[in-house]
């Protein structure tokens, strides 16, 4: 319960902060600033280190296939130009994997295996454009939710753990478009992003590689 309250605080402090700070820039510039908002999609490939490990070992003791893996990323983006060439981009995104497999242990009693791990990122992040390259650095919370489960016949067993590390992203980007509908290809990557699963007895990287797109409109 206080992980809980511990990770929503910090989700709504990062919040907080980045609508501030978007604010405070329309304010204080209002000119030459504009503001954007953008939907996400892209591919998100996190090393998961630890967890993937103990799921290796489980498929060599019982003979399962369980790993997890890369997958899609969905979010939206709120961003807002500055003057000489910066930017700033509030961005929430949500990504999934799961991995499952089926033991019998004997003839007639069927166990299901289940896990899934969620990961929800909000991030502030700035860049600086050349026109159309650009690159930047985000800061953001990784909320993170690790679903477990066993069910045997009817009978099911589960559990879940969660953790909301601080996390570094740098990234580099191509836009395509002007106004007000714009199009940009961004590569980036998770820097030293770990969620502790106390509960679990594990841990995820989330470092790893992001491929974005991003589809919006300038107002």
């Amino acid at each position: 319960m206080k992980k809980e309250k511990k990770m929503k605080k910090k989700i709504i402090g990062f919040m907080v902060t980045g609508m501030l700070v978007l604010v405070f820039g329309c304010v204080s510039t209002p000119a030459r600033a504009e503001l954007s908002l953008a939907l996400v999609g892209g591919y998100y490939s996190p090393n998961y280190g630890e967890i993937n490990d103990d799921l290796d070992e489980m498929n060599t003791l019982l003979g399962t296939d369980l790993e997890f893996k890369a997958g899609m990323m969905y979010g939206l983006a709120l961003g807002y130009d500055l003057p000489a060439r910066f930017g700033l981009r509030l961005e929430y995104n949500s990504f999934e994997s799961k991995t499952s497999d089926v033991l019998w242990a004997d003839p007639t009693t069927r166990i299901d295996l289940e896990y899934k791990l969620t990961v929800t990122p909000l991030l502030l992040s700035l860049t600086y454009g050349f026109s159309p390259f650009y690159v930047g650095a985000g800061v953001g919370s990784f909320s993170t939710e690790y679903q477990y489960g066993v069910l045997i016949d009817t009978t099911l067993i589960s559990e879940s753990d969660s953790d909301s590390p601080t996390g570094l992203v740098l990234l580099a980007g191509f836009g395509f478009g002007g106004e007000p509908i714009f199009l940009n290809l961004e590569a980036r990557y998770v820097v030293g992003t770990k969620a502790k699963l106390e509960d679990a007895d594990t841990e995820v990287d989330l470092s790893g590689l992001q491929l974005s797109l991003l589809a919006g409109l300038k107002i």
